[in-house]
């Protein structure tokens, strides 16, 4: 089981570094986690969703006129 107080604890800054890099994984963990999230929304409610179109029906939408083939 990971450390999980590890991952979301502020650290301490070492003597001499700017921290630059603790920043840097906390941020790339926020967006891990963002886009997993959005993974998942994006699966749960989108993925199925087929809808048939074809070109009069787009025509009518985008044009409101009818297509003469």
């Amino acid at each position: 089981m990971p450390n999980f107080q590890r991952l979301f604890c502020p650290r301490q800054a070492k003597p001499g570094r700017s921290g630059k890099a603790d920043y840097s994984r906390e941020i790339a963990l926020a967006l891990f986690i963002k886009f997993c999230l959005l993974g998942i929304l994006w699966w749960s409610f989108f993925a199925g969703q087929k809808i048939p179109v074809d070109a009069g029906s787009v025509a009518r939408v985008l044009l409101n006129a009818p297509v003469k083939y």
